[in-house]
C-alpha cells in the first residue's frame, strides 16, 4: 500500500507532463522539455554540480549564521537499513524526482514566468531582467515546496538556504544551455550523493 501511494505521484505528475506536451505542445518531451544534450554539457554539467557541492554549505553556513540555527536533521534523506523503503527512496529521490521537479519547474514554469516577464517586445536589458526573475522565482518556489520536510524534523534554515541555492544554479543552468537534460543530471547527480553521504558511503 505504501509503495501505491509512493509512486502514484510520480506517475500521475509524468502523465499530466505528457498530457501538456500533446495538447499545448508539439507532443515530443524531447523537443517540448529540452531532453536533449549538447557537447556544451561537458562544461555546464560539471560546474553546475561544482557550485551545489562546494558553494551550497557556505550559504547554508551563511544562513544559519544569518536566521539562526532551528535545529533538526542535517539531511532530508531518510535513512533507514530496510530496503523495501530505501530502494523505492533511492528510485523517487535519484531518477523520478529530478526528472519531474526539472521538467515542472525548469520546463514549464520558469520558461513561463519568462516570457510573461519578457512582454511582447522584450529589449535587451528586459530580456536579462525577466531571466533573473524568472529564475529566482521558480527557486523560491522550488524551496517552498521542500519545505514540509521541515515538519519530519529536518533544519528549516539549513533546507531551505540549499533548495534555494540549488534552484538558482539549475535554473541557471537550464537557462543557460536552454534546456532541461543538463539539470536534470546534475539534481540526479546531487540526490545520489546526498543519499550515499546520508549512508555514510561518501565522507
Amino acid at each position: 500500500m505504501w509503495l501505491a501511494i509512493v509512486f502514484a505521484l510520480p506517475v500521475l505528475v509524468t502523465a499530466w507532463i505528457v498530457f501538456v506536451s500533446r495538447r499545448w505542445g508539439t507532443g515530443n518531451l524531447i523537443r517540448d522539455y529540452g531532453l536533449s544534450f549538447r557537447w556544451i554539457d561537458l562544461l555546464g554539467i560539471p560546474a553546475a554540480f561544482a557550485a551545489i557541492w562546494f558553494i551550497q554549505p557556505v550559504v547554508v553556513y551563511l544562513a544559519l549564521l544569518m536566521f539562526g540555527d532551528p535545529g533538526g536533521l542535517d539531511s532530508n534523506v531518510f535513512v533507514t537499513p530496510e530496503p523495501a523503503i530505501w530502494v523505492p527512496n533511492l528510485i523517487l529521490s535519484v531518477i523520478a524526482a529530478p526528472f519531474i521537479e526539472e521538467v515542472v519547474f525548469r520546463g514549464m514554469l520558469q520558461p513561463s514566468l519568462k516570457r510573461w516577464f519578457d512582454g511582447p517586445d522584450p529589449d535587451q536589458i528586459r530580456s536579462f531582467r525577466a531571466t533573473n526573475a524568472a529564475v529566482l522565482i521558480t527557486a523560491a518556489t522550488f524551496a517552498a515546496l521542500h519545505l514540509p520536510q521541515s515538519l519530519a524534523g529536518v533544519n528549516g534554515v539549513a533546507l531551505t538556504a540549499a533548495t534555494l541555492f540549488a534552484g538558482i544554479v539549475l535554473g541557471a543552468l537550464a537557462m543557460a544551455t536552454r534546456r532541461t537534460a543538463p539539470s536534470i543530471v546534475v539534481h540526479a547527480a546531487s540526490n545520489l550523493v546526498a543519499n550515499a553521504t546520508a549512508y555514510g558511503l561518501v565522507a
